[in-house]
């Protein structure tokens, strides 16, 4: 029996090398461009108890989607407690008006077209906010806040915007629309109730009698 030369030489098989270097390349890539396995996803890695860690890609939409539940979770669902303003030409009760970030997320949502046939775009947007009402209840015991004052601030917004529609193919045409969104948002907020004017004022100087040098009581 006859066997080729390639049985006869001593090198090491062809999927031991292509193993062997994939492993090195692997290494090399992970600990030599910023990926490193000891710096990235160090805390959430599953092999975070040995102090090792990888990563791996994720989508755009995903990290969107992420930061924009650690906004909501930052901002909605809580009512902001404000301190008291003392004095009696106290500035007015509602001073933060919504951004425009919060009227835009409030606006509704439009489908992107279908991009096999057109396309649709919104430009040019431009805001103007109102404020159309404030109100202040009565200071009362609120539970885990103490005496407060609710706040009550509404807010008109109106959106212009440009809502583009185009496509080139099969049939090249362009047309722009001007619309108009208004948006009504309410941000209440509770104020500490302050205390009565006589807790902010030294004590009154009892009147002294001439003739003992003591102070005189009632």
């Amino acid at each position: 029996m006859f066997r080729s030369a390639r049985h006869l030489s001593h090198k090491t098989p062809r999927w031991v090398r292509g193993l062997a270097m994939g492993v090195l390349t692997a290494a090399l890539c992970t600990t030599h461009v910023g990926c490193g396995l000891s710096y990235v996803f160090r805390n959430i890695a599953p092999l975070h108890p040995t102090g090792w860690s990888f990563a791996w890609p994720i989508f755009a939409s995903q990290s969107q989607r992420l930061e924009a539940d650690m906004a909501r979770e930052e901002t909605q669902g809580r009512v902001p407690i404000l301190d008291p303003i003392p004095g009696d030409f106290a500035p007015a009760a509602c001073l933060d008006p919504p951004s425009e970030e919060e009227v835009w997320d409030k606006v509704p949502k439009f489908k992107n077209g279908s991009p096999v046939f057109y396309e649709t775009q919104r430009n040019n947007v431009r805001f103007l906010i109102e404020k159309i009402g404030e109100k202040v209840d009565p200071c009362k015991v609120y539970p885990l806040a103490g005496p407060c004052q609710l706040v009550h601030c509404h807010y008109k917004c109106t959106v212009y915007y440009d809502e583009l529609y185009w496509a080139d193919y099969p049939i090249p045409f362009n047309h722009v629309d001007h619309k108009v969104e208004v948006v009504y948002i309410d941000k209440d907020h509770l104020r500490r109730c302050a205390g009565p004017p006589a807790v902010d004022a030294p004590p009154a100087v009892l009147p002294v009698n001439p003739a003992t040098g003591a102070s005189m009581t009632h």
